[in-house]
């Protein structure tokens, strides 16, 4: 059995930076088991299967996994993806992905350079109080430097789900240290950790924590921006039509990655988000098993 694969530096402008994403290619034949696995091989924070669609209006069905479990939705595999499913293609301009949590329009930029992804779910804040004490205790923070403005912690979705936590300025993120013993506190399924600072008019630079998910720290996280939207449409002072916002992350961990946000709201309430970014061909090759 064999498969072909190319990897990708996604939300990046240059080799090396942003998030390496893996997608393997014809996978129709491949299980989930052994999904799974090749993804812990890889072991890269997420890798992309790609076969043929449900529904022949689509361009393909697709997968993605971490190296330890399923996702619905994940920012910098679908834009990556995108991408890898157009240039394979021979230059689509648009592309479509079954995703479990539904499907998502793609553009392709005209270059095949990056694309722009509609999120197949409109962000959700979530029931459930955020501890700051607790929170403060997993990030090494004093409890006085979370939250900005109308900001405060809060759990949020987007698909996957997310402990948001707001904090007041960019040098707290390079302050941060993680406690991973006390993550699980944060309660289940919400350990995934994304933490956020306000940088300028529109512009924020995050990082983001999933130890329990074998993921110490992510480059770029293009579901956990889309969640953060629902956040921007509560309290954010943003008022109805279109909205840009822009995130830069990866920074502490030398992987700088930017990921852009268009954000529609009407009556008060998101109606569409979009993720966009620039996408690198690294490497390529087959896998032989």
């Amino acid at each position: 059995m064999t498969h072909s694969y190319q990897i990708f530096d996604v939300f990046a402008s240059a080799p090396l930076e942003g998030n390496p994403l893996a997608v393997v290619y014809d996978a129709g034949d491949l299980p989930g088991e052994a999904m799974q696995a090749i993804a812990k091989a890889f072991n890269l924070s997420e890798t992309i299967f790609l076969m043929p669609p449900e529904d022949a209006a689509n361009t393909h069905k697709a997968r993605i996994f971490t190296p330890t479990m399923e996702m619905p939705f994940a920012g910098h595999p679908t834009v990556g993806g995108a991408v890898a499913a157009a240039r394979r293609a021979g230059g689509l301009a648009t592309v479509s992905l079954e995703l479990p949590a539904g499907v998502t329009r793609c553009t392709i930029a005209p270059d095949a350079s990056g694309a722009t992804v509609v999120a197949p779910q409109i962000p959700a804040l979530e029931d459930g109080v955020v501890s700051t004490s607790v929170l403060a205790g997993v990030l090494g923070l004093d409890e006085a430097e979370l939250g900005f403005g109308a900001y405060k912690p809060v759990r949020a979705t987007s698909g996957p789900r997310w402990t948001v936590t707001p904090v007041a300025s960019a040098d707290r993120l390079a302050a941060i240290r993680l406690d991973t013993n006390a993550i699980k506190a944060l309660g289940a399924g919400y350990e995934s950790l994304y933490v956020i600072a306000p940088t300028g008019e529109g512009a924020f630079q995050c990082r983001m924590f999933a130890p329990e998910h074998n993921i110490y720290e992510d480059p770029a996280t293009g579901s956990a921006a889309v969640a953060f939207a629902a956040l921007f449409a509560q309290w954010g002072g943003a008022g109805d039509g279109t909205h840009e916002l822009t995130f830069l992350q990866g920074v502490e961990m030398g992987h700088r990655a930017v990921l852009r946000l268009g954000i529609d709201i009407a009556d008060g309430a998101v109606t569409e988000v979009r993720l966009s970014g620039d996408v690198v061909l690294m490497a390529e090759g087959t896998m032989v098993f």
